[in-house]
C-alpha cells in the first residue's frame, strides 16, 4: 500500500499508484465515495446495470472523469465475460467507435492511442492496470477467479509484446482493490483446477476445510503470472486492500449480494497523454 495513495476531488475518492504515475499514465482506481447512485447513498458506481439508472452512472463517471482531469478523454470499458479474451483499441477513432456502437466483449483492453482511457469494473475481481514506460502501451484487465485460472494477465502481457513490441522488463503492472485470500472462500473444483493449472498451486490456497472448500489467493496468483511473464518484482505494486473488508469504501459483490442489496461497480482506468 506504500506505493498508493488517496486523492480527493470534491467528494471524490481516487486510488493511485504513484509509480505508475511517475512513469507517465493517467490511472485510478474508484472507490464508491462521491456519486449519487442510491447504493445505500451517494455511491459513486461507475457500470451500468439494470438496478441502477443510466442518468446516475452518466453523472458518476463524469464526475469520475472530471476528478482525474480527463473530461475530454475517451472512456472504452468492455462487456466482461470472465474470460482470457483481450481486444485491441487501434485508433483513437475506433475508441469512440465503441462508445457509439456498444462495448467490445473481452476481459481486457490494450491500446497505445493517446487521450485514451481504458477501464475495467469490478466489485470484488481484481483489476490490474499495466503501463509501458519504454513505449506507451497500456492494458486494463478484469481478474476474477475464472480469467486468473486462465492466465489473463499473462496473456495481455503477451499480447503487449506481440502489437507494440513491449519489453516485460519495461512494464509497471498496479493490482488494485479485490477480495482478499482472507475471506475469499471457493469450492473444491476450484481449488483443484488451479492445482491442474499451476505448480504452485499450494502457495495460493489456505484454509482448507474438511468439504473441500479453502481460500483463495488472486493477489498472489496474478502477481506470480507477472513475475513468470518477465515483469520485474520491484515493478509489481499492490495495494493490498479488500473490497469485502473495506465495503466503506469499495463495493462488494459477495458481501453486499447477500443482503440482497443493488451492487455498484468501481473502475480501474488507465491512459497516455499525448507526447510532443
Amino acid at each position: 500500500m506504500n506505493q498508493f495513495s488517496f486523492r480527493q476531488h470534491g467528494e471524490v475518492q481516487l486510488l493511485v499508484c504513484e509509480p505508475l504515475a511517475h512513469a507517465g499514465f493517467k490511472h485510478a482506481f474508484s472507490t464508491r465515495l462521491g456519486g449519487v447512485s442510491p447504493l445505500p447513498a451517494a455511491a459513486l458506481s461507475l457500470g451500468n446495470f439494470s438496478q441502477d439508472e443510466r442518468a446516475n452512472v452518466s453523472e458518476n463517471r463524469r464526475r469520475f472523469l472530471s476528478a482525474l482531469d480527463a473530461t475530454d478523454w475517451t472512456l472504452v470499458t468492455a462487456k466482461q465475460i470472465h474470460s482470457a479474451d483481450i481486444c485491441w483499441v487501434r485508433d483513437n477513432a475506433e475508441a469512440r467507435g465503441f462508445i457509439e456502437q456498444g462495448p467490445p466483449t473481452c476481459d481486457a483492453l490494450t491500446a497505445n492511442v493517446p487521450n485514451t482511457l481504458l477501464g475495467v469494473q469490478t466489485a470484488d475481481c481484481m483489476p490490474i492496470l499495466l503501463g509501458d514506460e519504454r513505449t506507451g502501451a497500456f492494458a486494463a484487465v478484469h481478474a476474477g477467479w475464472r480469467g486468473t485460472l486462465a492466465g489473463i494477465v499473462a496473456r495481455t502481457v503477451e499480447r503487449m509484446q506481440q502489437q507494440y513490441g513491449s519489453h516485460p522488463a519495461d512494464i509497471h503492472a498496479a493490482l488494485g482493490p479485490a477480495i482478499s485470500t482472507a475471506v475469499f472462500e471457493v469450492g473444491p473444483e476450484v481449488l483443484a483446477a488451479f492445482r491442474a493449472e499451476f505448480a504452485y498451486a499450494e502457495e495460493l490456497i489456505s484454509d482448507q476445510q474438511a468439504s473441500g472448500k479453502g481460500h483463495l489467493n488472486l493477489n498472489l496468483a496474478n502477481a506470480r503470472q507477472l513475475l513468470d511473464a518477465g515483469l520485474r518484482a520491484e515493478r509489481i505494486y499492490d495495494c493490498g486492500l479488500c473490497t469485502v473488508l473495506r465495503n466503506d469504501l469499495f463495493f462488494s459483490y459477495r458481501l453486499e449480494r447477500g443482503a440482497e442489496k443493488p451492487v455498484g461497480r468501481l473502475l480501474g482506468v488507465i491512459g497516455r497523454a499525448q507526447t510532443n
